[in-house]
């Protein structure tokens, strides 16, 4: 069959980049054999009937619920078939692209009770765990509390009679709600719970607790457990996100997960060495997060660049045209517009996927440190998972809407791919940790770092050293940007020291603010007078570090000693350019924060604005390949828009015959309405 024009356009576009693609595929992922890995896993999944795409548009809920039951099931199988590990397991969720029952087992269940429980509860619950004997989830979110873990109305009460904890949900508004896997697979939680011992409230702890028996499935008596009900934009219709109401219910108190805090048979309290020790399963969800939307705003940009590139709308004459087609109308991917739109989405999911490497790098440095006893790192590592973790699914929510809009009318479309993806997405802003909430723990641990620095700025961290600068105000204040050319913005030592600057400047402003309020009596200021302040010294720290660990990432792939994640001759230069573009644009995005003290000066703004459109226009005959280096098979995309080979407008058409609306030559309805309404006035000769 001759190609369409479709086709032709994807594949010319392709002819264009410079560099190997898949040189930068395994820059990606770190390496040939991770995407060895990834690529046999996506063929495991593709392969198998129960996770085919093409009927989830008309499922109603409790039909997706019942596939997500199914589909977890087989996901189980295959990994016990194949002896995969954890992070295949992950791998696996990714590419089946949706929310399982079964995937906050895997995802929480197991690693909390790794990481809060005994040695003698890990060996009682995480190898029936691991067969699937027991299937798990995590409940923590009330229906009248989500982020305030003090304010819990869930109760542990301890029984000393029988050594039993009494798990009891004291109020309507106690009852677990938005629990992923409670709704109905699970037969156990890790429960959040308010410890009492005596009448004394000793915070919130985590207890296994059995919700359905292992016989028949049924909940256990002075257990309530159901499905919340069908979610926005019909996202996680797949989950069955639960409730649960516990009636003064009874659980052994080993039941209790007691690797840190403990209590006894006597019912004595052992409070843990740190109090935040529990908080390494919390990073590490965090953590997974931002390594997520590294993949899914590269799969949103993927689908908008293919579609941008085969769609033509007017003869608008621009700096990047068809030469091979002059008489044709413009690639729409031409118009500097769109580019200027598009491309840093792109800059920042290459950004992404270095964020989410480290960050997994930090966690399991945190990990290996914890289990020793050393919580030397656990401040800095849950501040930047928490402020990652907030700007990052921000990005990745408002980058796949912008990408859907960049596609036009056809964007609306449930065959893009997106409108899926972006459900997905938009809930990762409020679960793990409200966005707007979740930046008070970077503003709070950096006003901690201002008080080291001045006492020993030795002890300061790494990621905030920058804090150092901002000790003497006198010279802190004559600083200014050294750029003087407009190349001199291409240099990573200036971009990393302007984003230091103003990380410093914000961080002793909220830290001047904080005193100044507690020292006025007549004019106090609660800690919540300055949350919007918070807000923008939490997201300022998170792309500092998200530019520095970009730029990383590039120094140590160029300079790897295994040829094979080597980045290699142009892939060095594109990626240097994406690099430079990702840190100017997001400076130009928070302009503001760089002026509004004279760090910048009006010529600096112009030089930079001008940068961005340079380093922009550069990048256009390459984000055809860089899209492709993300290594998204047409399975996972789903997008009738955004597959390989370029086909859009005959996929969409076909995809649209598969309507079921279109299975018959009169819908459903004309005789009982349609025929009525037209006939009420009597027959019309026309």
């Amino acid at each position: 069959m001759a190609q369409t024009q479709n086709q032709r356009d994807l594949a010319h576009a392709r002819t264009k980049t410079s560099f190997d693609v898949s040189n930068m595929t395994r820059y990606l992922y770190a390496g040939p054999e991770n995407v060895e890995q990834r690529r046999y896993i996506i063929d495991l999944i593709a392969r198998e009937p129960i996770f085919n795409k093409d009927d989830w548009a008309w499922l109603n809920h409790t039909d997706a619920v019942k596939r997500g039951i199914a589909m977890s099931a087989r996901l189980a199988e295959i990994k016990m078939e194949h002896e995969l590990n954890d992070l295949d397991f992950a791998t696996m969720c990714e590419i089946i692209d949706d929310t399982l029952p079964v995937l906050l087992h895997n995802g929480a269940f197991i690693p909390v009770i790794n990481s809060q429980g005994t040695d003698e509860q890990i060996e009682k619950w995480i190898p029936p765990a691991e067969k699937f004997q027991i299937i798990g989830c995590y409940a923590q979110t009330e229906l009248g509390h989500g982020s305030n873990l003090s304010q819990l109305e869930t109760t542990a009460t301890f029984i000393r009679d029988t050594d039993e904890w009494e798990i009891n949900s004291t109020s309507f508004t106690a009852a677990k709600w938005w629990i992923g896997g409670l709704g109905a697979i699970c037969t156990h939680a890790v429960v959040q719970a308010r410890l009492f011992i005596d009448g004394k409230d000793y915070g919130a702890h985590v207890f296994v607790v059995p919700i359905r028996s292992l016989e028949d499935h049924k909940p256990f008596p002075g257990i309530e457990v159901g499905d919340i009900g069908p979610k926005a934009y019909g996202g996680f219709n797949k989950m069955e996100n639960g409730f649960a109401r516990f009636h003064k219910y009874r659980i052994p108190r080993d039941n209790m997960l007691m690797r840190f805090s403990k209590v006894s048979r006597e019912g004595v309290y052992t409070k843990p060495p740190h109090a935040k020790l529990s908080y390494g399963s919390m990073v590490l969800l965090r953590s997974v997060l931002i390594r997520q939307m590294g993949q899914y705003l590269s799969r949103a940009t993927t689908v908008a660049t293919r579609y941008l590139t085969v769609r033509r709308q007017f003869n608008n004459p621009t700096r990047h045209h068809d030469d091979i087609n002059p008489g044709l109308e413009t690639q729409v991917i031409n118009y500097p517009m769109v580019q200027n739109r598009l491309f840093p989405m792109i800059a920042q999911s290459y950004a992404l996927f270095a964020a989410g490497q480290v960050m997994m790098e930090m966690y399991i440095g945190l990990m290996t440190g914890l289990s020793s006893g050393n919580i030397a790192a656990l401040a800095e590592v849950h501040a930047t998972s928490s402020a990652l973790k907030s700007y990052c699914t921000t990005i990745g929510a408002a980058g796949t809407e912008e990408c859907r809009k960049l596609m036009g009318g056809h964007g609306y479309s449930y065959f893009t791919g997106l409108s899926h993806l972006f459900a997905s997405i938009v809930p990762s802003n409020t679960y793990e940790g409200d966005n707007f909430v979740l930046t008070q723990q970077m503003a709070r641990y950096l006003l901690k770092e201002i008080k080291t620095a001045k006492v020993e700025p030795e002890k300061v961290t790494p990621y905030s050293k920058y804090l150092l600068q901002a000790l003497d105000k006198n010279a802190f204040g004559r600083t200014h940007c050294s750029v003087i050319r407009p190349e001199d913005w291409l240099n990573p030592k200036v971009q990393l020291a302007a984003f230091e600057y103003r990380c410093a400047r914000l961080a002793f402003e909220l830290h001047d603010a904080v005193e100044q309020g507690e020292q006025d009596p007549a004019h106090p200021k609660t800690w919540s007078d300055h949350n919007i302040e918070c807000y923008r010294v939490s997201h300022a720290h998170a792309q500092y570090v998200m530019v520095r660990w970009f730029i990383q990432s590039i120094e140590e792939s160029k300079n790897s000693e295994e040829e094979e994640r080597r980045l290699q001759g142009p892939g060095v230069k594109v990626l240097e350019r994406l690099s430079h573009l990702h840190a100017l644009h997001t400076m130009q995005t928070n302009l503001a924060d760089f002026c509004e003290d004279g760090y910048l000066s009006p010529a600096q703004c112009q030089s930079l604005r001008a940068q961005v459109k340079a380093l922009v226009a550069s990048l256009a005959a390459e984000v055809v390949g860089l899209v492709d280096a993300f290594d998204h098979p047409d399975f996972l995309l789903n997008s009738a828009l955004g597959a390989y080979d370029g086909n859009a407008y005959q996929r969409l058409w076909d995809k649209a015959q598969s309507e079921p609306l279109n299975r018959k030559e009169v819908c459903d309805g004309y005789e009982e309405y349609i025929r009525p309404l037209l006939k009420k006035h009597g027959e019309l000769k026309l």
